[in-house]
């Protein structure tokens, strides 16, 4: 393998090395073996989008079937949709298995339950073994030895390559019993990772996502790569992991899967789109799946000859792996002569035929051979005590023993606060920004309350000052909803690897999140208390501070609670919303509780912690002032009036014959505050934020949601009514056009060329700049499709965005010209970019985000039904004809189109605004040879 400074590195000789000094990385030999296993999830053919009409209509039906008594009566049960039928085969320690199949036939769901990720599946048959020890077992202790790996890559985007895998790295350390020098192996094995992934140029570049600016997709990959390697375990499950990959970066990272597949005596399964010729060759065993059937298990060497036998010929130049994957498509296959009438047509028949064949019974008999294996030789007992010696902690204590994670408790709470501040320096922009953005409310409240008077006209005033500090704060504070949820599928996948438990994690954020909220809300106060002119006395400053920093944490903790407990965005939004709306309207200011019913009465004693807060901020303000009655207040009033003794003052907690108001007096009467329950104010608050935030690690402990490893389609309830487009239309269409090697002069006059000259992109860093173009140049024809070649972070989508004016940073230089002239204002306007990442509104059908495209994108004089029509036309050619009312979704909850539609989809928003120039970065990424 090839280090990422080009450097020759052997990975070989490095773990052969290591294990010769009985040092890290460890591994055991554990095997894996599945045995007539089939999976069961949601009943999902009618689904359709909710509308605001939706939770009525399912309140009514759910009246009309009996409230779901007759359903719990019968023993039928839930219908549920088959995912996998009757799949069995064995991987051994030792060996890699390659699952082939088209996108959405099956493979990511097998992968996902080889994986032991099945809590989101409905029934699971079958059995499912790993040296002997059950998904159960492995999922309530040994979590780590079994490691998936998604086809979407999860990391924290402001975290750098290097602080991303040094995590990894220092969280499945062992223990002291088994590794001597720790800081030692870190860093070995932390440099090892960069250079054999060749991630050692953009160590410290941040990771990045479709919003934030960082290393390449195919870098991206590779740090989700090198962060399961370090995980450690015995049996390794690869998703896809070579999309976004070079060819010869695909090849390099499966290489580096068989050497420590043989030297570790791993059980490796990996699925590939696209796989290439010396790819397939590196696997000892194929699996081929398609509509969730198997259609073969077996050596890699015999695939091709067992298809055959059945009638189903390989073309010479195409390579075993997109042959394999392409035997149920009737238009790509070839038949072997005389096997027109009796090849398999369908999945059912190339099950039929698997499970009447030799093939499939040598199988099974390897599945018991093994199984019996694994019972003679204690397979299971010695994966046990690998593990024990490997926990942190597990000598002297029996419960550490049953702990899946490696690591003890203080361990990882060090290790995630260090993260967690690295996390919060990488958004220090939006830190610092969010720190402005309350200074200058600060100031604005400041001066609209500027130097309140000690008087009765101030009295309501100082309460609204008291009110609004403490709801900003809390407006502030519902911001960390969005990033719970956001974050939560990095915590589910470092989870699922046994790097911490969730549950710290709660804990190291609200500690982490102390420092920075303390110096915003001292800033903060410190402006607005002066300018308001509160209380001016240091012991009401500092109890002010500590009484809305402390209203701070807990309404924090109470928002990250709701966004960890709502399973998306959507539904944290309405609960935070509802809750919020009643904590404003019932905390004491707008109605004070005396004049509420009796019905809402019990939110404000009871479950709502911003009245606690502001009843603490009310007592320490009125404390010891007192308030001169003017004005108005006096009754009567005016000249002549000016005896005491026959007025008296309208305030609230007055007393008659008295010119001041004590302000304990005026907020017992008016508001039912009292000064002797300060502190038992302020804690009832500190307890409200002590069982959120144990609620919020509770959760995060226990409970996930997310994507269910299938796609739930969602479509429409009324379809539009629109004209289909038949294939008899677009061969019509294309009668017309002529093709030929090369475009003709009429041709190159209509279409537009192309060209660049000595273009030069450099970007500021750390210390200085970085060129990442050089003089580059080239051009393009009109009617001809050029390739950008390069391997992964070579500058592919950098000099596309170039070209396609899209850089919003650095310095870009050189010559581009369109038609020979300096490129125009709207330029962008006349191009399509399909970019590598697949960013669309969830909410909408395929067909609204194609027409709202074309509407806005097209020329305004084209009508409206052209270009609904040529909508239709670009649904047929993408082939989504199927899913055109189908809304898109977020590939996070499951529900919507798949991520290889979503690609189509992604380049069929582009085709409709009709380009003249069209880039696509990646676009076959995801894709099967077929759909390619």
């Amino acid at each position: 393998m090839m280090a990422g400074d080009g450097s020759a590195f052997d990975l070989t000789t490095w773990l052969s090395g290591r294990q010769q000094q009985q040092g890290p990385p460890f591994a055991t030999r554990v095997g894996l073996v599945f045995n007539e296993l089939s999976v069961y999830g949601d009943n999902v053919g009618d689904r359709h989008i909710a509308t605001l009409a939706t939770p009525f209509w399912k309140l009514a039906k759910f009246a009309m079937h009996g409230f779901g008594i007759p359903k719990l009566m019968s023993k039928s049960g839930d219908k549920h949709r088959l995912l996998l039928k009757n799949m069995s085969g064995v991987v051994e320690d030792g060996e890699m298995l390659l699952v082939l199949g088209r996108p959405g036939a099956g493979c990511s769901t097998l992968l996902r339950v080889l994986g032991n990720h099945r809590k989101t599946y409905r029934r699971i048959d079958g059995s499912v073994s790993y040296g002997g020890l059950t998904p159960e077992e492995v999922a309530k202790s040994y979590r780590g030895q079994v490691a998936y790996n998604a086809e979407e890559d999860m990391h924290h985007p402001t975290l750098t390559v290097r602080q991303t895998l040094d995590f990894a790295i220092r969280c499945k350390m062992p223990s002291t019993r088994m590794l001597k020098d720790r800081s030692g192996y870190k860093v070995e094995f932390l440099d090892t990772l960069l250079d054999m992934y060749g991630l050692a140029g953009c160590a410290d570049t941040i990771v990045g996502n479709a919003f934030l600016r960082g290393v390449s997709g195919g870098e991206r990959k590779r740090v989700s790569i090198a962060e399961q390697v370090a995980s450690g375990a015995s049996v390794d499950v690869w998703d896809g992991s070579t999309r976004g990959l070079d060819s010869s970066s695909a090849l390099d990272y499966v290489r580096s899967l068989r050497i420590t597949t043989d030297v570790l005596r791993k059980s490796t399964v990996v699925s590939i789109y696209q796989a290439s010729e010396n790819i397939y060759e590196l696997f000892d065993k194929v699996m081929v799946v398609d509509e969730g059937r198997q259609l073969y298990f077996g050596p890699v060497s015999g695939a091709v000859a067992y298809f055959e036998s059945l009638g189903i010929q390989k073309p010479l130049r195409q390579t075993t792996a997109d042959f394999l994957t392409g035997v149920t498509q009737l238009g790509e296959r070839r038949i072997v002569p005389g096997f027109e009438d009796r090849a398999p047509r369908s999945a059912e028949d190339f099950e039929r035929m698997w499970i009447e064949s030799t093939h499939r019974s040598i199988v099974m008999q390897q599945v018991s051979a093994f199984e019996k294996q694994v019972q003679e030789d204690a397979r299971g007992h010695e994966i046990r005590e690998f593990v024990d010696q490997t926990k942190m902690g597990a000598e002297s204590n029996r419960l550490r023993r049953r702990s899946p994670y490696t690591s003890t408790i203080p361990y990882q709470f060090i290790q995630l606060f260090r993260r967690e501040t690295a996390i919060m320096w990488g958004s220090r922009y939006t830190l610092a920004f969010r720190t402005a953005y309350q200074l200058i409310f600060a100031a604005i409240v400041g001066a609209l309350f500027n130097q309140l008077p000690e008087t009765t006209d101030g009295a309501f005033l100082r309460s609204g000052v008291l009110f609004f500090a403490l709801l900003f704060s809390t407006l502030v504070a519902q911001a960390e909803m969005v990033a719970a949820v956001s974050g939560r599928l990095v915590t589910y996948k470092q989870k699922s690897l046994s790097m911490f438990h969730p549950g710290v994690l709660a804990l190291v954020q609200t500690v982490a999140d102390m420092v920075p909220n303390f110096i915003t809300i001292a800033l903060f106060s410190l402006i607005l208390y002066e300018a308001a002119g509160l209380a001016q006395t240091a012991g009401q400053f500092f109890a002010f501070l500590l009484f809305l920093f402390s209203g701070c944490l807990c309404l924090t903790a109470m928002f990250r609670l709701i966004g960890n407990a709502s399973p998306n965005l959507d539904i944290g939004h309405t609960v935070s919303g509802v809750i919020l709306l009643f904590s404003i309207l019932l905390n004491g200011y707008l109605k004070p509780p005396g004049q509420t019913g009796w019905w809402y009465r019990w939110i404000y004693w009871g479950i709502n912690p911003l009245a606690y807060a502001y009843k603490a901020l009310m007592a320490n303000e009125f404390r010891n002032l007192e308030l001169e009655c003017t004005g108005m207040s006096l009754v009567p009033s005016g000249p002549g009036f000016d005896d005491i003794a026959h007025q008296v003052c309208t305030l609230q907690g007055a007393r008659p014959g008295e010119l001041n108001v004590l302000g304990r007096d005026y907020i017992a009467v008016g508001y039912q505050i009292y000064i002797k329950d300060q502190w038992k104010n302020f804690a009832a608050v500190i307890g409200y934020w002590i069982v959120f935030v144990i609620a919020m690690a509770v959760v995060m402990e226990f409970v996930e949601f997310g994507n269910t490893g299938y796609t739930i389609r969602v479509y429409k309830r009324r379809k539009p009514k629109v004209t289909l487009v038949t294939e008899d239309q677009v061969s019509a269409s294309k009668e017309t056009l002529t093709f030929s090697d090369s475009p003709t002069d009429e041709q190159i006059l209509a279409g537009t060329t192309f060209t660049w000259k000595d273009l030069n992109y450099t970007v500021p860093v750390k210390g200085g700049s970085r060129q990442l173009l050089d003089n580059v140049a080239g051009f393009i024809k009109p009617g001809q499709m050029t390739a950008l070649m390069g391997s992964s972070g070579a500058g592919k989508t950098t000099l596309l965005d170039s070209l396609s004016q899209r850089k919003t940073i650095g310095k870009l230089e050189g010559q581009v010209l369109m038609n020979g002239a300096e490129l125009a204002r709207s330029f962008r306007r006349s191009t399509g970019y399909a970019e590598q990442l697949d960013v669309h509104a969830p909410l909408v059908t395929v067909r609204e985000a194609l027409r709202f495209s074309a509407y806005l994108r097209q020329e305004a004089s084209v009508p409206d039904a052209e270009k609904d029509e040529y909508v239709e036309r670009v649904i047929y050619l993408l082939g989504m004809s199927e899913i055109a009312d189908c809304m898109v979704g977020d590939p996070e909850t499951g529900e919507g189109i798949s991520l290889e539609e979503r690609k189509r989809l992604t380049i069929g928003v582009e085709l409709v605004s009709k380009p003249k120039i069209l880039f696509l970065d990646e676009p076959t990424s995801g894709l099967d040879a077929q759909a390619s």
